[in-house]
């Protein structure tokens, strides 16, 4: 009983630890949705969010009046239509990021794109914690290394932090 509570307990902390962390939904056009006109416009709207891989766009727009479209960047500049990368029409898209990098959606109907309907999203690499200095490390005489950024220090802090939660749940449990 006791080796299958310890892998039960191993696989979930080797699950929790290794599964992305935090990814978010981004509803584009906030309350308005996917519209021409929206109250915020849409390179704003990107401006003020910060965008990481595994993040999810969703688009809420009018099946049958309007569509996505996520396109190359020049076909972005010139709206054109023609030959997008990825064409969806159902009304409610969820777009995820897979990788890093600038992203570029317009809106399929007629004459939207002119108009302001397009989106510039960039989603900001994967941060990996800094290697641990060395203690001979060469630098010059005084010099330290930067502390690890707050948010991969806070990601690891908290993977652990929920790692152990679980960890006493289920000893708890299986005590009883």
């Amino acid at each position: 009983m006791r080796t299958a509570a310890n892998v039960l307990v191993g696989a979930l902390l080797i699950a929790l630890m290794s599964s992305p962390c935090c990814a978010y939904d981004h509803y584009v056009g906030g309350r308005d949705g996917w519209v021409l006109h929206p109250r915020l416009s849409y390179s704003r709207w990107a401006n003020i969010n910060r965008f990481q891989v595994h993040d999810n766009l969703i688009f809420k727009y009018e099946k049958g009046n309007d569509s996505v479209l996520v396109v190359t960047e020049p076909s972005y500049s010139s709206c054109n239509v023609r030959n997008p990368i990825a064409s969806y029409k159902d009304g409610s898209t969820t777009y995820r990021f897979n990788h890093s990098g600038p992203f570029f959606f317009i809106s399929g109907a007629a004459g939207h794109c002119t108009q302001g309907q397009k989106l510039n999203v960039v989603v900001m690499a994967i941060r990996q914690p800094p290697p641990a200095p060395s203690p001979h490390s060469g630098g010059p005489p005084g010099s330290t290394s930067p502390p690890p950024s707050s948010s991969s220090t806070s990601l690891a802090a908290s993977k652990f932090s929920l790692g152990v939660t679980a960890l006493l749940m289920l000893g708890r449990a299986l005590l009883q």
